[in-house]
């Protein structure tokens, strides 16, 4: 056996010899060269174009290394057959311990995302990437690093929002001053005695009720106030001019989304809704001309998004109706968390002078996007003392859900087929005064409900009894002041584009238009009256937005528009 030790170290120097032999050759040995480390410079955003994405290029892309040779690994001639096989066996063992402790790994944090609270996640199997999450949430795209990966930015809320104050206001810490705006001074809000910057003052309020976060968990709080550092205009806007202070307001409030019923017309719809209001509003102005203290108006949106609809920003401008119009979202929740966003604005407006409001008190009132309403609407609503009813069209029995009122003139009950509500009124059959947001309903959650309706809950803040309500139709036995419809379809000349109709007025004009519209409307209040049929119990009683999952209606879907070559 010893003398086998001589042998083998005879042939394995003869192996090496040959193996040298053969590896020392000319094209090889001489022009060996390791490929240097490439130390690729961190990037941060505002490196980026806006066409730019953020990826990594391959090693072999990489400037100056496509001519660089790959470094050589001499392969043996010969090779021990009983130490490959262990060393394969062990390789195996070893890829098998890498490929558990890595479906582990995945599932761990697939867990720990679970339960932190990531809404997509609770959605998510381990198997599919995190990251793609992330992109359907629209958090990154083309040219942006997902804004949850920026190590620059806040990761925490508290971090941007003073949360030791209740409720939490914004007041981004000064770590972060070069990415979020500042909070507004006392002294920019009010540069002077009988002035306010308008701008200043919103975007302080909006960013308050995100800090508050109301209906809205950290994440979806935390995603809001970072966004606003660089998309401030993508997720607010308003317009305010004409507005007086301390001036007797309306306060129109809407709650919507763009997964509603209201579909891709939703423009349409809301350009349906400015044009009554404007109407109102030139009736107000003949008024005030004769020395009528008169009223003003102001038309508060709510979007349950990120971002807001550039579109029904066009739309909102062009009715020439006040507006102010911010996201409040993602929450796909019957829009309980946008009435209550639309109420923390209307507060901060109306709010004593002392604390910081601007305009005087008056009737809030919930229009819904799809809603449709009459200019003699607003002549009801002013008469409102602490909370107002009206009938509302397409529900009930009868096709209108009005207040019964008895011999006294008091509201005894509501004529809805959802009697086992206490307070059977739908959202857009009651008007309050403004002066009760912070008192009689405690704040920030004026809208306390957090699932389907919730109006009859929201009334029960404010009344104890049905006959504390006002009957604004009057306090006779009939109820038919009719001004408002639930859901009503537009009709087919109320679905053209602005485009078409601003075509259609230079062709045929205004007059034309306005008599077309009028023709319209009585005809479909006639086709209302013979369809109609009353809801199933089965039914729900109200069409919230996001209540369909982005299922726009059939009906509503916009036809071809034929102009009339008529005339």
């Amino acid at each position: 056996m010893q003398g086998a030790f001589p042998q083998r170290n005879s042939e394995r120097q003869s192996l090496m010899k040959d193996r040298l032999a053969r590896s020392d050759t000319s094209d090889t040995a001489s022009d060996v060269s390791r490929p240097m480390s490439v130390d690729t410079p961190r990037r941060s955003k505002r490196d980026f174009d806006d066409d730019d994405d953020y990826s990594f290029s391959d090693y072999s892309s990489y400037s100056g290394m496509q001519n660089r040779e790959k470094f050589p690994l001499p392969m043996p001639v010969t090779y021990n057959r009983h130490r490959t096989r262990r060393y394969l066996i062990a390789t195996a063992v070893l890829g098998i311990l890498l490929v558990s402790y890595n479906y582990f790994s995945a599932a761990h944090i697939h867990t720990t995302h679970r339960r932190i609270g990531n809404i997509a996640a609770a959605h998510r199997d381990h198997h599919e990437p995190y990251f793609s999450d992330l992109y359907k949430n629209n958090e990154a795209g083309p040219g942006a690093f997902p804004l949850s990966l920026q190590s620059a930015l806040p990761s925490n809320l508290c971090s941007i929002c003073d949360c030791h104050a209740s409720p939490a206001f914004y007041a981004p810490s000064v770590n972060y001053a070069s990415e979020l705006p500042p909070r507004p001074h006392i002294k920019d809000i009010y540069p002077g005695p009988d002035s306010v910057d308008m701008n200043e003052f919103m975007r302080q309020t909006i960013l308050d009720i995100y800090c508050a976060r109301q209906h809205l968990d950290p994440y979806q709080a935390l995603k809001l106030v970072r966004r606003s550092g660089s998309n401030l205009g993508e997720m607010m806007s308003w317009s305010l001019g004409g507005l007086e202070f301390g001036k007797p307001t309306i306060y129109l409030t809407t709650a919507t989304s763009p997964n509603g019923k209201a579909g891709t017309i939703r423009p349409q719809y809301f350009r349906r809704s400015g044009r009554a209001i404007r109407t109102w509003m030139a009736q107000e102005e003949a008024l005030v001309r004769n020395k009528h203290p008169g009223w003003q108006v102001v038309w508060i949106v709510a979007e349950d998004e990120v971002d807001i609809d550039p579109l029904v920003v066009r739309t909102l401008r062009r009715t020439g109706v006040p507006y102010i119009y911010f996201a409040y979202g993602l929450t796909r929740s019957w829009g309980n968390a946008q009435k209550n966003a639309v109420m923390q604005v209307v507060y901060a407006l109306s709010r004593p002078e002392e604390r910081g409001g601007l305009l005087g008190p008056g009737p809030v009132y919930g229009l819904d996007d799809d809603n449709k309403m009459l200019p003699d609407l607003m002549s009801l609503l002013i008469k409102v003392d602490r909370i107002g009813i009206v009938p509302v069209g397409n529900l009930g029995a009868d096709a209108w859900e009005a207040p019964v009122v008895d011999e006294l003139g008091e509201i005894v009950e509501s004529e809805s087929l959802w009697q086992w509500r206490k307070y059977a009124f739908d959202f857009g059959g009651f008007s309050f005064n403004s002066s009760l947001l912070g008192t009689a309903v405690a704040g920030p959650m004026f809208w306390k409900h957090n699932d389907f309706a919730g109006e009859s809950e929201f009334l029960d803040q404010i009344i104890g009894n049905i006959r504390d309500l006002e009957p604004l139709c009057g306090r006779h036995q009939v109820q038919d002041c009719h001004y408002v419809w639930h859901n009503e379809p537009l009709t087919q000349i109320e679905m053209m584009t602005d485009d078409e109709e601003i075509a259609y007025v230079n062709k045929f004009g205004a007059e034309r238009l306005f008599q077309v519209l009028g023709i319209e409307e009585r005809e479909s209040d006639q086709r209302r009256a013979d369809a109609y049929r009353p809801p199933s119990d089965d039914e729900p009683p109200e069409s919230l937005p996001g209540d369909n999952d982005g299922e726009p209606n059939e009906e509503n879907n916009p036809p071809d528009v034929e102009v009339d070559e008529g005339d």
